[in-house]
């Protein structure tokens, strides 16, 4: 099942501190839900874990990821990452891409998203995926912009419970309403 998700949100800080946090992943993986950096194969290429939790199902992955575009001067990069489920049952994988761009006061982080996955966490459908996917989008964004605000990201290595209830019941609404947000 393949999922697509258009986000933005703003920091209060320059472009220039926000492409270097933005483009090392040992600061960008603590604000990450659940995520750890397990290695540092070379300047691109890096290995982590991820453990997502919905309802009464965890899936944790063991994956690879890699800057496949990095341009400072456009501000514009792009990470691709591929991950199988330790227990055997399913893989996901994610293209995301991200550009920087100046406002008066900070930078605008505009990303764009496909995340593809199979196995377990498949079986609860794409409004279900992009249901999580919004939430973690903005415990990421929480906890991003409090690691440029206070030096100190909110996020820690466990990946935080998913209501399962609340977010089938966004889902449904979705269904109702015809929005996917």
């Amino acid at each position: 099942m393949e999922v697509t998700a258009d986000k933005e949100f703003q920091v209060k800080s320059d472009v220039e501190s926000m492409w270097k946090l933005l483009s090392d992943p040992a600061k960008v993986v603590v604000c990450v839900p659940g995520a750890q950096l397990t290695e540092v194969v070379d300047e691109v290429n890096f290995k982590g874990k991820i453990s997502v939790k919905i309802g009464p199902v965890t899936s944790k992955f063991n994956g690879e990821a890699k800057f496949d575009k990095l341009d400072a001067d456009a501000r514009e990069m792009v990470l691709s990452g591929a991950g199988t489920d330790t227990g055997g049952k399913g893989s996901a994988s994610m293209t995301m891409s991200l550009a920087l761009s100046e406002f008066e006061g900070g930078t605008l982080v505009k990303s764009s998203m496909k995340l593809s996955v199979t196995g377990k966490l498949a079986q609860f459908g794409a409004r279900m995926i992009v249901a999580v996917n919004n939430k973690l989008f903005n415990q990421f964004t929480q906890s991003f912009t409090q690691m440029v605000e206070t030096g100190e990201a909110a996020a820690g290595t466990e990946a935080a419970p998913v209501d399962g209830l609340q977010l089938a019941g966004s889902a449904f609404m979705g269904m109702i309403t015809g929005k996917k947000d």
